[in-house]
């Protein structure tokens, strides 16, 4: 007769202990750091990327600027030209023509840009705009690159001046010398929108200081600015600026400092002479 204290479990059974409640804390903060480190990787892996497809539209954008110079006497596109049409006025910019109506169609610089929705779209700008002019967030060096047109008006003697009348022009091939200090296109922003004419701070050309701080550029790519510059290579700029003429309700209402300013201080960021 066996001895009842003298027994033992078969060697194939154990005796299975839960997890207390310390452990399974434990295992939790452990797995929620492990979760939270790997979404900020992929965040910033995808930050990177759509950094890189920015840096890549920019330098698509600068080619099809070259080739157009190159078809043109050396004079990069026109920012903006507009002309009057029978009762509504047709304006011709850098990236795509609009009228009164809304109708848009290719610009300049859209005949030269394989896939210019992509090139001309910036991966980290989305804003309600975005669907109604679907090439948004870049700008262009307006103040000293690109010709600037202001809007038709009759002069003292009655006639209508519009188009190539009423322009003022971007500086000539022999004026450009800093080629590779310029920037010709860079991400785009002020205020809650995107404006694709790059103003520069010295407000020596353009005199309304509103429309020169809503003329900045963004920041958006963590904290840095793509750009592409007038001798073709990109780089990014890490420093938003303000001007001399910067005051706080400009940079907060109008540019929305830090998030956008810009590329630099003075003019050098924009003025090839």
């Amino acid at each position: 007769m066996c001895n009842p204290t003298s027994m033992k479990l078969p060697p194939h059974r154990t005796i299975r202990r839960a997890f207390t409640l310390v452990e399974v804390l434990v295992t939790t903060s452990i797995m929620s750091v492990l979760i939270a480190l790997t979404t900020v990787c992929i965040h910033k892996v995808v930050t990177a990327a759509k950094s890189s497809t920015c840096s890549n539209n920019l330098r698509q954008m600068g080619v099809a600027a070259q080739m157009y110079a190159a078809n043109h006497r050396a004079s990069f596109p026109a920012a903006v030209v507009y002309f009057q049409e029978a009762s509504s006025i047709r304006t011709v910019a850098w990236d795509f023509e609009s009228v009164e109506s809304g109708a848009t169609m290719p610009g300049a610089l859209t005949a030269y840009t394989d896939h210019p929705l992509n090139a001309m779209q910036c991966p980290e700008f989305q804003t309600a705009s975005t669907s109604a002019q679907p090439l948004t967030g870049y700008n262009y060096n307006t103040t000293f690159i690109g010709h600037e047109g202001f809007y038709p008006a009759v002069d003292q003697a009655g006639v209508m001046q519009d188009g190539w009348s009423r322009v003022r022009p971007g500086l000539n091939a022999s004026q450009r010398r800093h080629a590779s200090l310029v920037a010709l296109f860079a991400d785009a922003g002020f205020r809650g929108a995107s404006n694709k004419f790059m103003r520069a701070p010295g407000n020596t050309v353009e005199g309304d200081r509103s429309m020169i701080h809503a003329g900045t550029n963004a920041f958006r790519h963590a904290g840095c600015c793509n750009a592409c510059f007038l001798d073709g290579h990109s780089a990014v700029f890490t420093q938003p600026c303000t001007s001399a003429f910067s005051n706080a309700q400009l940079l907060k209402f109008v540019t929305d400092f830090p998030k956008n300013g810009f590329l630099s201080g003075d003019d050098s960021a924009y003025d090839p002479r």
